[in-house]
């Protein structure tokens, strides 16, 4: 028997989905966010060469939109970039990650692991992604999601009136989300379509799995507002705080 050690395992039989097809039209940019520079390189680099160095046996799938994939063309001539298989973006995330699930077709099997990620988080962990990938090695767990503990505090909405609730049991759910391939290929076929806000609500909505999760890491931030980017320069240029 092979037994898994975190600080070696490469990220063989490992496909990484980054979605990155994201117009950019609520970030207030005429460039789509993921293709801003970020300390001399566009963020979605910054976030492919994170996974490329981390797991470098691993498959990485970018989705791209028609646009993103001229730009994306185009930085392959300008910079050094990891090899990656290129799939379609669709109308809604949840369309994009199954158009990179029909573009794996053939390629996974029952002990593929799928992992998802947001192409605007660039500053992902290397620790982290070791911490996820060990996890969902794991014969026994199928879906594992990193998550933050909330520091603020919380409360139910209720018209103009707030009830607050406490926070102990909430948590922010971050991505790379990580599954056994054919967990998420089932739940993506049940889901027929229907929008979710993330990979572990299609998989809990549409199938008995239960969701695993890791720490998190504060740092793993993802770029939604422009003053974000400057957040992102900040602890990219001080390696003590990423």
């Amino acid at each position: 028997m092979v037994i898994n050690n975190a600080e070696t395992d490469r990220g063989g039989n490992v496909f990484v989905v980054i979605v990155a097809a994201g117009s950019g039209t609520r970030f207030g940019s005429s460039v789509p966010k993921q293709f801003l520079p970020l300390a001399g390189r566009p963020v979605l680099l910054h976030t492919v060469d994170a996974f490329a160095s981390a797991l470098p046996d691993a498959t990485i799938i970018l989705v791209l939109s028609k646009e993103g994939r001229q730009i994306w063309n185009g930085l392959s001539a300008e910079y050094d970039v990891p090899n990656a298989l290129l799939a379609e973006g669709g109308a809604s995330r949840s369309e994009s990650v199954c158009n990179a699930l029909s573009l794996l077709e053939g390629r996974i099997d029952n002990d593929s692991v799928v992992m998802v990620h947001d192409g605007a988080r660039p500053l992902v962990n290397a620790a982290m992604l070791r911490a996820i990938l060990a996890a969902i090695r794991d014969k026994d767990i199928d879906a594992v999601v990193p998550v933050m503990p909330l520091t603020e505090a919380l409360a139910v909405n209720d018209g103009d009136a707030v009830s607050p609730t406490p926070r102990e049991n909430f948590r922010t759910v971050q991505t790379p989300q990580a599954f056994k391939a054919s967990i998420l290929k089932e739940a993506y076929e049940k889901s027929a379509g229907e929008t979710m806000p993330d990979d572990a609500a299609v998989v809990s909505r549409f199938t008995d799995t239960k969701i695993h999760s890791v720490p998190g890491h504060p740092q793993n931030i993802k770029i939604t507002n422009p003053n974000d980017i400057d957040i992102a320069e900040l602890l990219l240029a001080n390696p003590l705080l990423y």
